[in-house]
């Protein structure tokens, strides 16, 4: 699990507690309507910060659709929590 930090139509950055040690992943979110969304990914680097959390870039693995929609997923949720 982690929080989104930075998002584009190709990837992703992602703040974790943890380590993330597989190079593939299956990404999972909750679009607004409370719809589970699935994508693959591939971890490009890991790394830890300063304050201990390690920060993920994630290369989105679908189409260019699927990606595309999978981001437009997340940035809906985004703004509907916010609300």
């Amino acid at each position: 699990m982690g929080i989104i930090l930075d998002i584009s139509q190709n990837g992703l950055l992602m703040e974790s507690l943890q380590e993330v040690e597989s190079t593939n992943l299956s990404l999972i979110a909750t679009t607004q309507k409370n719809k589970l969304i699935k994508i693959s990914g591939t971890v490009v680097h890991c790394r830890k910060d300063k304050s201990g959390k390690f920060l993920t870039g994630i290369m989105l693995q679908g189409t260019h659709e699927e990606n595309i929609h999978f981001v437009k997923e997340l940035i809906r949720a985004y703004h509907y929590q916010k609300k």
